[in-house]
């Protein structure tokens, strides 16, 4: 009869309360190897309602001070995502903002999605933002162009409407792939 330390029985103990773990994990094996995307989605956050505490992250969101784009600073609860910074964009300007702050957004326009991609957004909106034409269609677009470029991993933007690509308007026509090269001041602030 063969005896186990219990160093040894430990270890055993061990060694298969791994392999166990590793089999249940539920990660399926693939037969082949395979490229892992580089892709981040983005579920659309929901509108925060209530102000974060003191001392949490900000992110920089643009409105229209005039006819020129100008960041006002939100407070996030929580990690500052792209998802949240958009709807803070959608929504109308905050109460205790600067009186000259106004949006061309359309209200109601939701965040149906966000995903970023080797430096592009593709940005999904609801359909409110076709109500929109002229000059103050292309103030909307920039004003969520550079909340969106305010993310270092993102350095172009493409939009869809409902799940359909459109081209955003910028001082350089419609373009499927827009960035900051593509407006003009005083829509660029940069």
């Amino acid at each position: 009869m063969i005896r186990l330390r219990p160093a040894a029985l430990g270890a055993a103990a061990a060694a298969v309360a791994l392999v166990a773990g590793l089999v249940g994990c539920g990660v399926p094996l693939d037969e082949q190897p395979r490229a892992i995307s580089q892709t981040t989605a983005v579920v659309a956050d929901t509108t925060p309602t209530t102000a974060a505490p003191s001392g949490a992250p900000t992110v920089a969101v643009y409105f229209l001070n005039d006819e020129r784009l100008q960041a006002e600073e939100y407070r996030v609860e929580g990690e500052v995502t792209l998802g949240k910074a958009l709807n803070f964009v959608l929504a109308p300007p905050p109460e205790d903002a600067s009186d000259e702050l106004s949006t061309s957004v359309p209200p109601g326009t939701e965040l149906r999605g966000v995903q970023v991609d080797d430096g592009l957004a593709a940005i999904d909106l609801s359909s409110e933002m076709n109500a929109l034409t002229g000059s103050t269609q292309k103030e909307a677009f920039a004003q969520i162009v550079f909340t969106a470029l305010g993310f270092d991993e993102v350095q172009q933007v493409r939009f869809l409407i409902d799940g359909k690509a459109i081209d955003a308007p910028t001082d350089d026509g419609n373009l499927a792939v827009v960035s900051a090269d593509d407006y003009d001041p005083p829509l660029n602030p940069r």
